[in-house]
């Protein structure tokens, strides 16, 4: 999954401009460390909430809280991922520009 994402928001960004690349690539950083807080509360509370507000067994509870806290963990992994790559890529990219610029001055 994480290798599809990684070629979808390659493809996306061929056609952005740097400043654009640049706000998404710190969005899906935000937006990483928001799934990671989501993971963190699910596995301390998650079990407890569900318990009281789904009135489930409590076992049942813990377990689908700690699915909730493993899922948002690896979703958060995998925007994390993509947004690391993207700096990577723009990185990459941006020398290639400017060396190619220089050498049409000369």
């Amino acid at each position: 999954m994480n290798a599809t994402l990684f070629v979808l928001v390659i493809l996306v960004t061929c056609f952005m401009s740097s400043s654009t690349k640049s706000v998404l690539a710190s969005l899906l950083k935000g937006l990483a460390w928001l799934f990671f807080a989501i993971a963190g509360l699910a596995f301390w509370l998650g079990g407890r909430a569900i318990n009281e507000f789904a009135r489930t067994e409590r076992m049942l509870a813990e377990m689908e809280g700690i699915a909730l806290a493993v899922v948002c963990l690896g979703l958060g992994a995998v925007v994390k991922s993509a947004g690391e790559n993207l700096t990577e890529y723009e990185e990459e990219s941006t020398p290639t520009t400017q060396a190619s610029s220089k050498k049409s001055i000369e």
